[in-house]
This record gives structure tokens, sequence and C-alpha cells, in this order.
């Protein structure tokens, strides 16, 4: 973990959302750092083409948490493993499509085809939320407890369905939770269910991190920068990948309303621990890699 390069983006996103306050600060929505990323990732805003690929492919990104939702809804006297078992099955049969369409297209495109990333993406739409599956499953709100236990057992049953159904799986493959950009989550960050901390646990079984959450536009750049390292650190130490972006919103406070507009949605402002980790953070240098040796 490079903790100078980590200071340095802490820096950046607090400029950012300050260059962006006419719009609550919507230039860190465009503004990811990630550990471990994956080579053609087609999902935003970390999306990239892989240096390994030729000058164009296809990769496809689906989706369908309304889906997953429904299948959920019709078991509710599954047990856990009998419901993974259905989710499962319909990753499998979603990621099947989403490959034979890109396969399709790239056939008529003339170019390769690359990967399908089965990711369950949510949007600000009532319907297309990944909350809404965690909740269907049993929980109250999302961030009760439970929540990671939920999130941990519906991040695999996709990516086994989508294995089932490609060779190709590729990119991300799991369960998206961007707070803004999922409804369900706004309101249970809104009504207290939902806290950073828990976001934080719940990304050690989720696709990517802490993602588009808008926190007070005066927390300082120090404390983003040791929110993004304690992130990292969990996608270093568990070889996962995990990405970090955080919208410091100017001129509001925990528990106000940031609006960003079109599929990054709105979301309340998430209060932020004030206790200080400056003095860690600012030692700065490099985190020596994990032992990985004994594992071989």
């Amino acid at each position: 973990m490079n903790v100078d390069a980590i200071l340095t983006m802490a820096q950046v996103v607090k400029e950012t959302a300050e260059r962006t306050k006419d719009r609550d600060g919507i230039g860190c929505a465009k503004l990811v750092v990630f550990a471990n990323a994956p080579e053609d990732n087609p999902f935003m805003a970390g999306a990239f083409h892989g240096v390994g690929e030729g000058e164009a492919v296809v990769n496809v990104g689906v989706s369908g948490p309304g889906v997953v939702k429904e299948v959920v809804r019709r078991h509710p006297g599954a047990d856990l493993g009998t419901l993974a078992e259905f989710i499962k099955r319909t990753a499998f049969k979603i990621t099947r499509v989403g490959e034979l369409i890109g396969r399709e297209v790239a056939g008529k495109l003339g170019v390769a085809f690359g990967i399908v990333d089965l990711s369950l993406a949510p949007t600000p739409r009532v319907g297309d939320s990944v909350a809404e599956i965690l909740e269907e499953m049993g929980l109250e709100r999302c961030g009760a407890w439970g929540s990671t236990l939920a999130l941990a057992l519906l991040t695999d049953a996709c990516k086994k369905g989508g294995a089932m159904a490609s060779s190709s799986v590729g990119g991300l493959s799991g369960a998206f939770i961007p707070v803004s950009e999922d409804a369900r989550m706004s309101e249970a960050v809104a009504v207290g269910a939902l806290s950073l901390e828990k976001l934080e646990a719940m990304t050690s079984v989720s696709s990517v991190g802490l993602d588009m959450i808008a926190i007070p536009g005066d927390t300082p750049w120090e404390t983003i920068a040791c929110i993004m390292a304690d992130e990292i650190a969990i996608g270093v130490i568990n070889h996962k990948t995990v990405g970090v972006r955080l919208i410091p919103v100017p001129g509001k406070s925990a528990g106000e309303r940031a609006c960003f507009g079109g599929l990054l949605g709105e979301a309340t402002i998430i209060p932020v621990n004030p206790y200080q980790g400056a003095r860690l953070i600012l030692r700065g240098g490099r985190v020596p890699a994990p032992l990985t040796s004994l594992r071989n």
C-alpha cells in the first residue's frame, strides 16, 4: 500500500469537491481509488480496457437486481442454502443471455468478444436495488445485523451461477453497494440503519467497496485518507478488489441531502467518526506487502 499516493488522492478528492461545489461535489463521483483493480471492467467509474486486449473488444456488463429480488420473494420459506441455489440459477440465466448477446454484437462488429461482468448493479429506480434483495432475504433494513451475511450469500451465489454459465467471466462480478445509486440503500442511511462502519464491513464480501457515499463537506482530507487506507487494507490483505468513491459535499452536514441526478442518484450525507487518525496516516511511506508465501 502506497500511503503517499493515498494522501495525494485524498487531497484531490477535497479539491474536486470544492471545484464542483455548485453541484454537491459531483466531480468526486467520477473519481475512484482502486486496489487490485481487474482488467476489462465495463462498469463505471472504474471502467477501463485491459492492456492485454486488442484495440477493440466487446465487454458485457449484466445486472438484474430486480430479477433476483423477485426470485427471493417467491421463496419466503426457503432455508439459506436453498435460497442460494435459486439465486445461483438466476445468475446463470442472466449471464448466459449476456454472453450470447455480447458474442452476437461482437461478431456483427467484427471485433473480439472479451468478458462478461455479472455484477448486480443497482440504479436509483425503485425495484432495481441490491438493498431490496437483502431486505427480501429477511432483513428489516439494509444495515441491520445480518447484512454482511446476506450480502456474502448473494455475492457468492451470483459468482457461482456466472461461472457455470460462461468461461469468460471477468471484471468485478458480484454485488455493488453504491449508496446514492441504490434508492433503498440511501433510505437506510437516512433512517440511521446503515452506518459508514457497517458499509465498510459489508465491503469485505461485496464486489467493490465504499461507493458513492456522501460525507460532510468539512471532513478533513486526512480523515478521507484514513477511510481510503482502511478500505484498501481490506482489499490488500484479502486479495480482493476494493474501491473508494467518497463525495465530501461542500457546505452540507450529516443528515442533509445531496443530489447528483441521473443514474448517480441522491443520498443522505452519512456521519463520519469525528475522532482522528491523522497522526497515523501522515507518517506516509509504504505498508509492506502481506506475506503470502506460507499459503502457497
